[in-house]
This record gives C-alpha cells, sequence and structure tokens, in this order.
C-alpha cells in the first residue's frame, strides 16, 4: 500500500513536472511568438506614423514656400510698379532658386519646380525650373510619356492629380539627393497658378526606415524582459503569470497607440497642436455651441513681421520666436484651452466659457505676453509682437468656416491698424 502511495506521489511529481515543463515552454513560445507580433505591429505603427508626419512636413513646406513667394511679390511690385508678369516671374524664380538651394533638411528631403506648359500633357509639357540634385537638367523639357523602373508615369501621374485637386501625394523611384542610388520617394506637389508653377517636395522612404529598426530594436528589449519575467515566475502560478503576461502586452500596446496618437497631435516644433487635431477640435466645439455651450471665443493669431525673424537671424531662431509665441499663449489660458498651429505663423486658440465682458480683459493678457518675450538672439531693437482677431461664435454658424471668417476679418483689420493689436468682429462687424 504504502508503495502504491509512493509510486502514486512519484507519479503525481512526474505529471507536475511536465505539467509545468510544458507549461513553460508553451509560454516562452507564446511570448515569442507574440512579441514578434507585436514587434512587426509595433514597428509598422511607428514607421506609418513617421511616415503621416514627414508628409504634413512636405505639405507645410511647400505651402510656406507658396506664402513665400506671395510675398516677395507684393515687396516686388511695390518697389517695381511697371513690371511685366514676365519680369515679375524671373525675379520670382531668382528668389525662390536662391532659397531652395540654400536650405538643408536632415532627413533628404529637397523641393523643386517645374512649370506647365501644356495641361494636356505630352512631350514638353513642362519645363524643369528650379531642381538641386538634377541642376545640369534645368531647362530641359519634361514628358508625361516618361516610364520608370516600376513602370510608373510619375509626370502622368502628378498632371492629372494637379488638374483635378490643385495638389496631390505620390509615391515613386527617383534618384537620391547628391547620388546615383535609385530609391522609393513619396512626394507633395501644388500647383502655384500665378505662374503655372509646379512647386514640390519628396522624402525617400529609406531615410524613414530607421526609424521601422529602431520600433524593432526597442520592442526586443522588451521581449527579452517579459520572457525573464515569466519564467521566474511561472513556479508560483501559471496561470496569473500567463494572465499578468497578456494583460501587460496589452497595457503597453495601447500605451504605445496613445503615444503615437498624441505624437501625431503635436506639433513638434512649437508644442501647439496640429492642424489635424485643430480642425476635429473646431467641429467639436461648433457641436457643442450647437447643443447650447456658450461663450466660446476664438482666437485667430499672426506674429507680424515674422519673415524678418528668418530673413534675419535664420529660422532656428524663427523656430524659437514660434514656441516663445506658443508658451506665452499658454500661459495666459487655462488648461482647457487649445493653441493650435495653423500653418506658418498662424495660431489658433480655443477659449472656453468668456463672456464678452471679459473678452477685452482676455485679449489684453494674451498681447501683453507676446509683447513681453524675451530672447537673447533679439538683437538691434526687434521685439515680437502680434495682430490677433477675436469671435465667437454665433446664431445662424452652420460650418466652422463661418466663425473662422470672422476672426480673419478681425485679423486683417488689425493688420490694417499698424499690427500690435488685436480686434473682434460679430455678427460680421467690428
Amino acid at each position: 500500500m504504502e508503495k502504491e502511495r509512493t509510486d502514486r506521489i512519484k507519479l503525481s511529481k512526474r505529471q507536475e513536472l511536465i505539467f509545468v515543463t510544458a507549461g513553460l515552454a508553451i509560454s516562452i513560445l507564446f511570448v515569442l511568438v507574440f512579441s514578434r507580433v507585436t514587434t512587426g505591429i509595433s514597428a509598422g505603427m511607428t514607421y506609418n506614423a513617421t511616415l503621416s508626419v514627414k508628409k504634413n512636413m512636405l505639405q507645410e513646406n511647400v505651402n510656406n514656400m507658396i506664402s513665400y513667394i506671395d510675398y516677395s511679390k507684393e515687396e516686388y511690385l511695390a518697389e517695381h510698379p511697371g513690371a511685366t508678369d514676365q519680369e515679375v516671374e524671373d525675379a520670382m524664380k531668382e528668389i525662390v532658386s536662391k532659397r531652395i538651394y540654400s536650405e538643408e533638411h536632415m532627413d533628404g528631403s529637397y523641393m523643386w519646380v517645374e512649370k506647365v506648359l501644356d495641361y494636356d500633357g505630352g512631350d514638353d509639357y513642362a519645363i524643369r525650373l528650379i531642381h538641386p540634385n538634377l541642376t545640369d537638367t534645368e531647362g530641359d523639357y519634361l514628358t508625361t510619356n516618361e516610364v520608370n523602373s516600376m513602370g510608373q508615369k510619375p509626370y502622368e501621374e502628378e498632371l492629372e492629380g494637379i488638374k483635378k485637386d490643385g495638389d496631390i501625394f505620390l509615391t515613386y523611384e527617383f534618384k537620391k539627393l547628391d547620388s546615383d542610388e535609385v530609391t522609393g520617394k513619396v512626394c507633395y506637389s501644388k500647383l502655384y497658378k500665378d505662374f503655372d508653377w509646379i512647386i514640390a517636395m519628396g522624402v525617400n522612404f529609406d531615410d524613414l526606415d530607421h526609424y521601422r529598426r529602431q520600433a524593432a530594436e526597442n520592442m526586443r528589449l522588451y521581449q527579452i524582459t517579459i520572457l525573464a519575467a515569466i519564467v521566474a515566475t511561472w513556479m508560483l502560478l501559471i496561470g496569473l503569470i500567463s494572465y499578468a503576461a497578456r494583460r501587460n502586452a496589452i497595457k503597453a500596446y495601447k500605451n504605445r497607440n496613445k503615444e503615437l496618437v498624441e505624437r501625431l497631435d503635436r506639433d513638434v516644433v512649437t508644442g501647439a497642436n496640429s492642424r489635424d487635431f485643430g480642425e476635429e477640435m473646431l467641429e467639436k466645439e461648433l457641436k457643442d455651441f450647437m447643443d447650447g455651450r456658450k461663450d466660446t471665443l476664438l482666437l485667430m493669431l499672426d506674429v507680424d513681421f515674422f519673415k524678418q525673424f528668418n530673413d534675419t537671424y535664420g529660422h532656428e531662431l524663427g523656430d524659437k520666436v514660434l514656441k516663445a509665441v506658443v508658451d506665452a499663449v499658454k500661459g495666459s489660458i487655462r488648461e482647457s484651452d487649445f493653441v493650435i498651429r495653423w500653418g506658418g505663423d498662424e495660431f489658433i486658440v480655443i477659449m472656453h466659457d468668456v463672456p464678452a465682458e471679459h473678452q477685452g480683459e482676455a485679449a489684453d493678457r494674451i498681447i501683453n505676453a507676446i509683447r513681453s518675450i524675451e530672447l537673447p538672439e533679439l538683437t538691434d531693437g526687434h521685439k515680437v509682437t502680434s495682430s490677433m482677431g477675436f469671435a465667437y461664435f454665433e446664431e445662424g454658424d452652420t460650418e466652422v468656416i463661418n466663425v473662422l471668417n470672422r476672426a480673419d476679418d478681425a485679423l486683417y483689420i488689425a493688420k490694417e491698424n499698424g499690427r500690435n493689436n488685436w480686434q473682434i468682429v460679430t455678427g460680421g462687424k467690428k
């Protein structure tokens, strides 16, 4: 009897050992497989998020260039009132060429300009005006019939997109900057109708691959940590450990998703919210207003003569000025309010629960905070000031553009009144 009991104990222990060993092996296998899948997903999500950020950067840089051309054209016409259209275009070509050739981007991206001669396409439909990577071909004619090594017709695709929407994102194969190496590229092209110019900017795909590799390396370290924790604690309680491992993996996945979303919702230069975030928030604010929420005040803000900061001190100082403006505004509003970079040096601020009798006080607080900005790099008496336009959501507003137009009208009045002041428009009136 004793022998049978001993045999049963030995058998039970063997079964327990087999169960634990099998469970441990299954757990290790599960963690390895799950971690590999998670690594791939995380790396892919990081890559896609980075690509989205890069596309936004390309679009913003092209739009900034178009604003720069408009501003430069106005200055040129003021100095040369009798200039012909061709003289104006030639002058702008020289200005834009100097800026494109002087700009350097750490990610290898660059900008170029083409002039459309025939919107129907075909041979000689356009001419290459400015291209820092193909300087010896500037002045060459382009054809929509050209086919690259992937069998694509990038010029035809670009022209069709420009004709349809005025701008287009497209991917194709092209040479790297300062290299004969061919790589995949994503670019953003936009038509500047005044001169029939296509202004484009692109970045190579393999310049983004290090983000994918970094994400994979980070996840592999995470794998090892989780695996070691499971091996060390398995003997205590296999069920609890399996549950905890699953819960921790899901939590980490959610946290990474949250971080990616927050990264896309934030302007990396200034710390303000991004335009995509702002457009969604404005739609929500309009809905809240229609549901009965009142006294939501909208501010549209420009930094006065911002181009002078870039031209005098360089773009790095220009970025510091924009960040200082955002910090000053944030310090003058509630934490529940929002500062949004709308584009370039233009910002939108959403302020809640500001009744009309307190609007002037809120406006003065913000504009004085910006006037008080001090940066040691600024010399020769340069000060940071701003022009501001305010507007409330009003009865009859059916779209966000209604309140934006009033704020924009108020901003225009502030600029007309000498800048460094604020104005408010209600019901279409100052």
